[in-house]
């Protein structure tokens, strides 16, 4: 049985969600042909570098001004060399490890730290294994997602090719498939009206989703609080993620709408089949989601550098609006929305021409073809 080893990390949910959803296109396209394990490389790192992965909220909601100036002064083909060069004598060891420990027909990079590093070591010790990343920022992706001499760069956007390209990947091994999303994503989203009787919702009143990624990051909370206030004609469901203190202080007040307070779920298709609205931040993977759901977006939030350009992405194609800075904002445009249904079903119509439900099915393909299939 050929192997296949997914690399992830913990850093937001986003790689390991896009890890599973490609191992899960996997089984479903090639049943148990594959014997597919997941590494977390962070945890192999030094001590002091071991948790880097998982410190990755703390960063975006109390230090983004610091966060953002990293990222953008690392964020370049030499700078990024050079810290890689810089790196060497930590990486180097710890990538041979893995590649001797965690042998494979085709490594699966979902996060851009093992991009330089495990092509390399492969190379090291002469092993015959290939090398795709896949990455997992919809338009402005760092350029460490970006290495001429992987075996294939699969990118979710026309204009993440384009970034590709420019960053020196040859243009023959850069596939676009689309972010990659549960293969049964669709499928799963079933009946509004059953969902939303199972959420105590009613099947009249229009649903806001409220998101904020698996770590619940951003102004969730008072962004939270201000639709709960609103008295706007609306069903709030507010999933918080890993976030207990955001959890915990919603559950606290007294809403002016009727709302559920959910943590941490599995359900995130079903509750997209059964809303009319979503409200996040602008995260890859949930906009994808939402995509397929068919569901007008407003974003409240962008991640520094790397969602930046999701914003754009979804406002310029007519899917959604920019709601930042003021989570009054969003009810005032919650509120534009709910009085005008032309405008929100031209949303739901931009939003549904975006999906690409087959992502994860046709990033399965890739990496079996790889793996020799």
């Amino acid at each position: 049985m050929k192997r296949i080893v997914m690399l992830y990390a913990d850093a937001g949910g986003g790689h390991r969600s896009a890890a599973d959803a490609i191992a899960m296109g996997l089984r479903m396209l090639y049943n148990d042909r594959y014997e597919i394990r997941y590494v977390n490389g962070f945890k192999r790192l030094p001590s002091l570098l071991r948790n880097a992965d998982t410190d990755y909220p703390m960063w975006v909601n109390y230090a983004r001004v610091l966060y953002a100036l990293g990222f953008h002064a690392s964020n370049g083909r030499r700078r990024v060399a050079a810290i890689r060069k810089a790196m060497e004598s930590i990486s180097d060891p710890v990538a041979d490890e893995l590649v001797r420990s965690e042998p494979a027909s085709v490594y699966v990079s979902c996060h851009p730290i093992y991009n330089g590093a495990i092509p390399q070591a492969i190379k090291r010790q002469g092993v015959d294994s290939k090398f795709v990343n896949v990455v997992t920022d919809l338009v402005t992706g760092h350029v460490a997602h970006y290495v001429p001499y992987v075996d294939q760069c699969i990118v979710p956007t026309e204009e993440a090719r384009e970034e590709a390209i420019e960053n020196l990947v040859p243009p023959e091994k850069v596939s676009v498939t689309g972010q990659p999303v549960w293969p049964d994503f669709r499928t799963r989203m079933g009946t509004r009206t059953a969902t939303r009787e199972q959420l105590g919702l009613n099947d009249t009143t229009p649903v806001v989703l409220l998101m904020g990624g698996g770590d619940g990051m951003g102004a969730l909370g008072v962004t939270g609080r201000e639709i709960a206030f609103s008295n706007l004609p609306l069903q709030l469901v507010v999933v918080c993620g890993r976030n207990q203190n955001v959890k915990r202080d919603l559950e606290f007040i007294n809403p002016r709408v009727p709302m559920k307070v959910l943590g941490f779920v599995n359900n995130i298709p079903e509750l997209m089949g059964a809303a009319d609205i979503l409200v996040s931040k602008a995260g890859p993977g949930t906009i994808a989601e939402a995509f397929i759901a068919g569901l007008p977006i407003l974003l409240y939030d962008a991640v520094p550098g790397q969602e930046e350009g999701n914003v754009n992405y979804v406002t310029n194609r007519g899917a959604g609006a920019w709601c930042p800075i003021f989570p009054s904002a969003v009810v005032k445009q919650l509120k534009l929305l709910l009085a005008d249904p032309q405008r929100l079903s031209n949303m739901r119509q931009a939003s549904s021409k975006l999906a690409k439900p087959d992502s994860a099915l046709d990033i399965a393909r890739i990496v079996a073809h790889f793996a020799g299939d």
